[in-house]
């Protein structure tokens, strides 16, 4: 009975997992598809390339509406009925938004994908870094599913402009993989999620602990807007720069996002085999990937040529995009496991703020000054690295004394 009920958590656990990954395939998909067909957009809507991007920052209001909230009921609450609920946001986005004619409407469809992240993020770092006893290793295979999808979704896209077929089509590719998922999501038992957690006699069991700011949560707060600024920021203008200012081809173009896709695939399985195996520490890796962030945009900016600009986008992606971000969430909960949905709201929360902003500054000047975009991205990937080395001083005089 013991072995059969151990088998019973054991599938079940597997399908958390599945259901978790899947829903991140998608949300790579999220974070570049409007940059993807801004030009499509901008001719469905009638509106400008500007106008177009600014519907990007309704993801940014999402999250910044809801990461507070939902960060501290994944502590709380079911985490199977939050991941469904994202699950659901992000069906109605894909569906309806190629069907929208205005920007307005689309602000409303595209402010949901930000609730669903929100919502996503909230129950799975926390969920994921529990099953594996605070390893950060299945946090940073969140990444992988990310880089998956955003490494698909630029050679789907290219396939359907060789075809002549109609752009909408990509975004219910994903309203497939979505419908698959909530079938998955039948099967699972909510307790799966570890998060109500009885006792004997049959009471929740409250997390205790007090609340404390300090060092370390203030600079990996910083830490989740500039590196999600940085991520979101190359994603958004390293296509359109390369066609306008360097007048690559427009399948030249987007085939450079699938090259930063391998490379963040790459780091992904880099970070996941160092963290899993200790053989370095992940204050020191932190480092390591925010230097070779700057060497990654710095070949990109320099690069005139198609292979020079591959690799730049490989190097970065590798670095910025290969779980960095999640490595600075893993230290941070680890800091105070007892509130992990709490500091992974807070964090992501800042993090969205980026995301919000980061697309009407950035659009505002891109008109006139496209590759002055892109080189300020360098001055974000140096408060990044000025962050973690920081970090890494400090955690060591807390360590002497």
């Amino acid at each position: 009975m013991i072995r059969l009920m151990q088998n019973k958590n054991q599938r079940n656990n597997v399908s958390v997992r599945i259901a978790i990954y899947l829903t991140y395939i998608v949300q790579g998909f999220a974070l570049i598809i409007l940059a993807q067909t801004v030009q499509q957009l901008s001719e469905l809507w009638d509106a400008s390339i500007a106008g177009t991007t600014a519907v990007v920052s309704a993801i940014g209001i999402g999250k910044l509406i809801a990461y507070p909230i939902l960060g501290e009921l994944s502590d709380h609450v079911d985490r199977k009925k939050l991941l469904m609920m994202a699950m659901l946001m992000y069906l109605i986005f894909f569906t309806i938004l190629p069907l929208t004619k205005n920007i307005f409407f689309a602000v409303v469809i595209t402010t949901l994908a930000g609730l669903a992240n929100a919502a996503l993020d909230s129950v799975a770092y926390p969920t994921l870094l529990e099953m594996n006893h605070g390893k950060s290793s299945g946090n940073v295979l969140i990444k992988a599913m990310i880089s998956l999808g955003e490494g698909i979704l630029p050679i789907i896209l290219v396939m359907l402009i060789n075809q002549h077929i109609w752009f909408g089509w990509l975004f219910w590719v994903a309203t497939a993989i979505l419908i698959v998922n909530l079938i998955i999501m039948t099967s699972i038992n909510a307790a799966g999620f570890y998060t109500i957690r009885a006792s004997k006699g049959g009471k929740r069991v409250n997390s205790k602990g007090t609340w404390h700011w300090n060092i370390t949560k203030i600079l990996f707060m910083i830490y989740g807007f500039s590196a999600m600024w940085v991520m979101i920021h190359f994603t958004q203008w390293v296509t359109r720069y390369f066609h306008i200012v360097q007048s690559f081809s427009t399948v030249s173009s987007h085939v450079l996002m699938s090259f930063y896709s391998i490379g963040s695939l790459m780091g992904v399985g880099t970070l996941f085999l160092l963290t899993n195996r200790g053989w370095i520490s992940e204050k020191i890796l932190l480092m390591i990937t925010a230097i070779g962030t700057i060497v990654g945009l710095v070949i990109v900016v320099l690069s005139q040529e198609t292979i020079s600009a591959s690799f730049g986008c490989f190097i970065f992606g590798f670095s910025a995009a290969g779980g960095a971000l999640q490595l600075g969430l893993s230290q941070l909960i680890a800091s105070d496991p007892k509130f992990s949905g709490r500091l992974t709201g807070l964090y992501f929360f800042f993090g969205s703020i980026a995301f919000f902003i980061m697309p009407i500054v950035t659009g505002h000047f891109a008109a006139q000054h496209l590759q002055g975009v892109m080189l300020s991205l360098l001055a974000v990937a140096g408060l990044n690295l000025f962050i973690v080395v920081f970090n890494f001083y400090h955690s060591r005089q807390v360590t002497k004394q």
